[in-house]
């Protein structure tokens, strides 16, 4: 081997070490790139996290306050109308698959039940009103509530307190209740009052119109 294939071999195997000298340079840049990268995407999943703990925390207290203030408005309207029988409305809430679950409970001297079902139609009606009248402001469902004879499953003894209280609850959150009823307890309570009859078609006429 002469002196020139000497030299022609060095440089071939100079350029060779530049190439993979250049390739490691490549190689720990890379490196270096996707550790801060790494590290980036990290800080930003301790980061999220934090936050998702921080939101889920703000709407558990919101859930709760807002349930604690319908609650307390729905206790308020059972002690109003069913007056004799000590009724408390609750809201149980349960975690399954992540998820917030509401379960509603009436108590009566430490016996819980459902509303629906344990404590008579009248405790029944009287939950549910309230409970559409706190969606509908809540949510800004509009402030029209039609209730066709709702009311007939409450007591005659509680109807002159639930006409009154409907009266209060509706100058309070501003929804009107538009409702269909015989009971003249309800009547003399409204706002304004129509009675209609019918000859060759529906007429109404003004019963009551204590509006300002």
């Amino acid at each position: 081997m002469n002196i020139e294939e000497l030299k022609s071999r060095f440089s071939k195997t100079t350029k060779l070490l530049d190439k993979v000298s250049h390739y490691e340079e490549f190689l720990t840049s890379s490196e270096n790139k996707l550790t801060n990268e790494m590290r980036d995407l990290k800080y930003s999943v301790e980061l999220y996290s934090k936050c998702s703990e921080i939101f889920k925390k703000w709407l558990e207290d919101s859930i709760n306050q807002n349930i604690e203030s319908i609650a307390s408005l729905i206790t308020s309207g059972l002690t109003y109308i069913i007056d004799d029988q000590n009724l408390t409305f609750k809201v149980k809430q349960e975690y399954k698959n992540n998820r917030i679950h509401m379960k509603f409970v009436l108590e009566q001297d430490g016996t819980e039940g459902d509303p629906l079902t344990s404590f008579g139609g009248g405790a029944a009606v009287v939950v549910s009103l309230i409970l559409r009248l706190c969606i509908m402001q809540r949510m800004g469902l509009g402030n029209l509530l039609i209730l066709d004879e709702s009311m007939v499953a409450l007591a005659n003894a509680y109807v002159p307190s639930a006409a009154s209280f409907m009266r209060s609850l509706s100058e309070q959150t501003g929804v009107n209740i538009l409702m269909v009823t015989h009971n003249p307890e309800f009547i003399q309570n409204a706002h304004v009052a129509y009675e209609g009859f019918k000859s060759d078609s529906l007429k109404l006429k003004c019963i009551v119109n204590s509006s300002p």
